[in-house]
């Protein structure tokens, strides 16, 4: 039996094929192509079909299907950072042989926490570890957020989520309310979200604020190192929105993980001393609960697809 992941970005969709072996899915091979030179979902499927039959949906068995933004009970999920949409009932009758099924994006990446995709992941503050419960965080074109609750059975709850959406907390301090001005003035969005300040459109929105420099995530990348004053800001708003997360999800102890592509291509925005003096700020309560929890970067880009296949193996066995 073999199963095929998507793991659907603003930027790139990732597919992957898995062979099932016992109660484990095996990686084949993977692809990837670009989201925004579709204009349609089912364009995308046609154009992977013609990278070879392994990444044609009907040769699957299963398919699981991993999106940017919550699978709700309606039959048309719609994303914020791709134009078009999906149908469920619509995908099923084109592939009626095939099961197909629907999760957040950052639920296969907290479920590829439990596999060898995050085998090299990057320590960057190591603790005791107290509890198996793991949460994670990925800025790329939007930021995502998911949490794997260990259960008394020795199984993990997932707890999707949409904290990217929440109001960012910028403190009173002269240059925050400054930028945050700033983010309001160039996108007229009144009340600055996480997926504004913690993603590849912020970095590029803190890059321009501070030098003038209107350019792409990649420009500045390319032109900032772990010393800029781009950088420093970038992993403190980023060590923010982690801390405030992990407060929510981690209150006893647990494991972080660090993904998306801002931060896997550029290690020095989050590997650095103001990512970690702003993660660990706090009161002593704040100060008992982060003892506990430890934080990584993932390196291996394809998290999504190998958590999708986990996802599909732990189903299978339930």
């Amino acid at each position: 039996m073999t199963t095929l992941t998507a793991d659907i970005g603003g930027t790139n969709s990732r597919f992957a094929c898995f062979q099932r072996e016992g109660n484990n899915f095996l990686f084949k091979s993977s692809t990837t192509i670009k989201t925004k030179d579709f204009d349609s979902f089912e364009e995308l499927l046609n154009a992977l079909n013609k990278n070879g039959g392994q990444f044609d949906v009907q040769q699957h068995s299963k398919f699981v299907l991993a999106i940017p933004g919550p699978v709700t009970p309606a039959d048309v999920l719609s994303f914020p950072n791709i134009k078009w949409e999906i149908s469920k009932s619509s995908l099923k009758k084109l592939y009626p042989d095939t099961e197909i099924s629907f999760i957040n994006d950052f639920t296969a990446q907290a479920y590829g926490c439990l596999t060898e995709a995050v085998a090299n992941a990057l320590p960057l503050i190591k603790t005791e570890q107290t509890r198996d419960d793991i949460a994670i965080v990925g800025a790329g074109t939007g930021l995502g957020h998911g949490t794997l609750k260990k259960t008394a059975q020795g199984d993990y709850l997932h707890l999707p989520s949409e904290s990217g959406q929440i109001p960012f907390p910028f403190t009173a301090e002269e240059f925050e309310q400054r930028y945050r001005a700033f983010i309001v003035q160039q996108t007229g969005i009144t009340h600055p979200v996480g997926d504004n300040v913690v993603s590849g459109s912020g970095l590029s929105l803190l890059h321009h604020f501070i030098t003038g420099k209107e350019i792409s995530p990649s420009e500045v990348a390319a032109e900032i190192d772990a010393a800029s004053e781009t950088t420093q800001w970038f992993a403190k708003f980023y060590a923010r929105d982690c801390r405030n997360y992990v407060l929510t999800t981690l209150a006893g102890g647990g494991k972080l993980f660090i993904s998306g592509g801002v931060a896997i291509k550029n290690p020095f925005l989050v590997d650095n001393d103001a990512f970690r003096n702003e993660f660990l700020q706090g009161s002593d309560t704040v100060q008992d609960v982060l003892a506990h929890i430890s934080v990584s970067l993932i390196r291996d880009e394809r998290i999504g697809l190998f958590g999708a296949a986990c996802y599909a193996s732990q189903q299978s066995t339930c």
